[in-house]
């Protein structure tokens, strides 16, 4: 299946809204696609919503994201000094209460870490748009309802393979660096800021797919779609 096709059937089959998001770790800048201008506030979440809205495609590294979470977990940077990244969370969790108290916080990083791996950093950054504006990306983000959620994942199940889901604190743990990193789709609720920046409605998640997995499921998309609805109906 062609991108154009697979851009439809998600459209027009699967029903998605929002545009649909790609995202490519790039070894290199692009000589074909413009370095993005200033800072994403907080970070990713707020870069995603902004292409959401005016459909426009960028290449973006330190630089140009305010939380580099995003690039940390594609390869595309270095991470922060442990320490040091704890001591910012504890002075950003004085300021809202995001964990209980400090070892709190250190403990949920700890469990975090040891499970969402970090990718080995081979890149200089990440080219992130509509898919249509991104050849061979690595992550295509998905920003689906519950119901479209069980039609993806019935149509990998025909393949006979199963998604994880995640919820948490940092949105980018969840719906870019445990992707990326273990070539497998997820979903996620994902956390305050990824839904409010990224302008997700309330009835709507993240689906995260490596490109090729997304592939591998498009024929079988409309096909799932038609069951799923016309088993509601039937009820």
């Amino acid at each position: 299946m062609t991108k154009d096709e697979l851009i439809h059937t998600l459209k027009d089959d699967l029903r998605i809204k929002k545009e649909i998001i790609a995202v490519k770790a790039m070894k290199q800048p692009p000589s074909d696609i413009p370095r993005y201008k200033g800072q994403a506030s907080p970070g990713m979440c707020a870069f995603v919503g902004e292409i959401l809205k005016d459909g426009s495609v960028w290449y973006a590294t330190q630089e140009n994201l305010g939380c580099f979470e995003a690039l940390t977990g594609t390869g595309t940077c270095e991470n922060m000094p442990r320490d040091e990244y704890l001591n910012f969370m504890i002075e950003q969790n004085q300021s809202y209460p995001m964990h209980k108290d400090a070892k709190t916080l250190v403990d949920y990083y700890d469990k975090v870490d040891d499970f969402f791996k970090h990718p080995k950093v081979d890149g200089t950054g990440i080219v992130v748009g509509p898919l249509l504006k991104v050849d061979d990306p690595d992550l295509v983000l998905l920003f689906v309802t519950p119901h479209q959620a069980d039609i993806l994942t019935r149509a990998r199940a025909y393949l006979g393979d199963f998604t994880r889901g995640f919820a948490g604190m940092g949105g980018c743990i969840f719906t870019i660096r445990y992707t990326f990193n273990s070539g497998d789709p997820s979903f996620s609720t994902s956390d305050t800021a990824w839904r409010m920046f990224a302008g997700l409605d309330e009835d709507e998640l993240t689906y995260t797919f490596p490109y090729p997995k997304l592939l591998e499921i498009a024929d079988r998309i409309k096909p799932t779609a038609e069951y799923v609805n016309g088993f509601k109906s039937m009820f």
